[in-house]
């Protein structure tokens, strides 16, 4: 199980500087099938420093939640570290 891309990915606008927001759909490459699912999550910088990912899954998925879960917030970790969520 793998995620293939995000499509849709939109930023929600929030009032407070430290989270950012985002509704998106998410390409999973299943072992036999690929799926289409809705997803929402949020990236919360800490006073720390460190960003914290929450992951909402809105879809109904017939597949082990998670899996999914780890291998959607790993994506979006890689992506955040390369830049490529808007911000």
């Amino acid at each position: 199980m793998r995620v293939v891309e995000l499509q849709n990915l939109v930023r929600e606008d929030v009032q407070i500087f430290y989270i950012r927001k985002y509704a998106a759909t998410a390409v999973l490459d299943l072992t036999a099938r690929t799926a289409n699912v809705e997803i929402e999550f949020s990236i919360e910088m800490n006073s720390f420093g460190n960003k914290e990912i929450s992951l909402s899954i809105k879809t109904q998925i017939d597949y082990p939640l998670i899996p999914i879960r780890k291998s959607i917030i790993e994506y979006l970790t890689n992506l955040e570290q390369e830049g490529k969520l808007p911000c």
